[in-house]
């Protein structure tokens, strides 16, 4: 009792300090009401974290990576005359250098700031007890002890979560070839209770933030069940990390850093498993909220109630539907590109939707083609994400965050660049065939045929068109943009990241030392 107290104390004692400054981003909004007694009363603090990534419905992490790294990329549109409040102009004209371009990642930073001091104090809590050789709680039992491992790997996995949002947005990508010595954001693993500390955070370097989320992902994974759902208390289990998400999200990191024959183990590890599987339509991992469940190949998703008022928003500046049922929001900005299109073969030169798209179920069933805008008729014909807000009442939808698709594509090309074709075949296949379409044999597969397949599958997801192609240092190319004022991005991506947020470089003494 009197050392969870001491841990409560010292939380609201931070907050306290930085609370003064509504800028401050190591703010708890909703801090834990109770001190951890016991262990359910310790999973209060487990699910603050997810509160946090999922809560502001324009502002959440996962919404703003998504709309940002699309727009970004080479896939995506901006059509100028529907854009609203986001920052979609910025991000399609690549303005890395200007500091934070709008709301939505200004919101994200200090969400995800939020998010590291929510599993800041549980932690430390957790690892004291470790060091002084005790349980955490009196009178533990061995089932109370599975669920603080439990607990405690899902407070490192959403850890490790914040500061990959973090080192994907404000920092340049790891440079498999370089120092990575550069310091853009704080870097901060431990729970501070000194006003001192709090007011001078110290910045880590791109190395070492990558290090930090490596050791967090490794570790959740070794204490995190393959299959959780006795040891959490939730009524969608697939919205709490396990075993194979932390697995998903070490795969992600290596292969983005380059280091993909230990990416390529990850892969081998979770296809291993038989709780997921590609056997239902792409639909599935997406016409689900709250207690619906989730679609067979979803690892992790954000899960919303049809009720909840914490859902995300961001999707509908890039996709056809809207939050509250409407079929197109008047705010949508960014289609598939025509490059994007024609170069998949869901387009013609004509822009006529060609035989390949009408028998692929993914343009059916997740796609939107509008012939004409329905909210002007001068945009020529155009291909919208058609995942979002899927699910039966149309206004709140569960999130996928990892699907099983993205799995099969991340070691199909790993096997291809390892020259193994017939393995690469055989993955990529897996995900056509569940799209409907035939196999691609070991002897014609190419690199680009994998590519387009990402595409299709992978598309408005978690930033991932530039995520895959900085992991295999290829060319940020300009989709649709002119020429004569664009140019890919190109390996190393050293100017690819936006600055902090200015009243964070103002008021963090960090920024200012020589």
């Amino acid at each position: 009792m009197n050392t969870t107290r001491k841990y409560l104390i010292l939380i609201f004692t931070a907050i306290m300090v930085i609370s003064c400054d509504q800028e401050a981003y190591f703010e708890l909004e909703r801090p834990n009401e109770f001190p951890w007694v016991n262990v359910n009363e310790l999973e209060l603090g487990v699910r603050e974290p997810y509160f946090l990534l999922n809560r502001e419905p324009w502002f959440n992490p996962f919404g703003t990576i998504a709309v940002k790294n699309f727009t970004e990329s080479d896939i995506a549109v901006f059509l100028a005359p529907f854009v609203g409040g986001s920052s979609s102009a910025a991000y399609y004209n690549r303005e890395f250098s200007k500091a934070i371009p709008a709301n939505e990642m200004e919101g994200a930073f200090i969400k995800l700031y939020e998010m590291i001091t929510a599993c800041n104090g549980p932690l430390q809590m957790l690892n004291d007890a470790e060091e002084s050789g005790k349980d955490p709680f009196p009178s533990m039992t061995q089932a109370d002890r599975d669920k603080v491992n439990q607990f405690k790997g899902e407070l490192l996995f959403m850890r490790g979560i914040a500061y990959w949002y973090l080192a994907r947005m404000y920092a340049p990508p790891y440079n498999p070839n370089g120092s990575n010595d550069g310091r853009f954001f704080t870097l901060r693993r431990e729970f501070i209770s000194s006003s001192e500390e709090l007011k001078k955070p110290e910045l880590g370097s791109v190395a070492e933030v990558y290090a930090a989320i490596e050791d967090d992902w490794t570790k959740a994974k070794s204490l995190l069940f393959e299959n959780h759902t006795t040891l959490v208390n939730e009524i969608n289990v697939r919205a709490r990390a396990n075993k194979a998400a932390a697995s998903a999200m070490l795969m992600r990191l290596y292969f983005i850093k380059g280091e993909h024959d230990k990416a390529l183990a990850e892969c081998n590890y979770i296809l291993g498993s038989p709780m997921y599987d590609l056997t239902e339509d792409p639909i599935e991992a997406f016409n689900k909220n709250g207690a619906d469940g989730w679609g067979s190949e979803v690892i992790w998703q954000t899960a919303c109630d049809k009720t909840s008022g914490a859902y995300g928003r961001m999707e509908t500046i890039f996709a056809r539907s809207h939050y509250s049922g409407a079929n197109m929001a008047a705010w949508a900005s960014q289609a598939m590109s025509y490059w994007a299109m024609k170069h998949i073969g869901w387009m013609n030169a004509d822009l006529s939707e060609t035989e390949e798209a009408r028998n692929d179920k993914r343009y059916q069933q997740i796609y939107f083609r509008y012939d004409v805008d329905p909210r002007s008729n001068l945009v020529p014909p155009m291909v919208w994400s058609h995942k979002w807000f899927r699910a039966t009442d149309q206004g709140r939808s569960n999130r996928p965050l990892i699907r099983l698709a993205e799995v099969f594509l991340t070691r199909s090309i790993i096997r291809y660049n390892n020259n193994d074709k017939a393995g690469a075949a055989s993955d990529l296949n897996v995900v056509r065939n569940r799209a409907g379409l035939v196999n691609i044999d070991a002897n014609t597969i190419t690199a680009d045929i994998i590519h387009n397949e990402r595409i299709k599958e992978m598309a408005t997801e978690n930033g991932d068109r530039t995520y895959y192609l900085i992991g295999l240092q290829l060319p940020i190319g300009i989709g649709d943009r002119n020429p004569s004022d664009f140019s890919p991005v190109m390996p190393p991506y050293s100017e690819y990241y936006w600055q902090v947020p200015v009243v964070e470089q103002n008021q963090n003494q960090s920024y200012h030392e020589d």
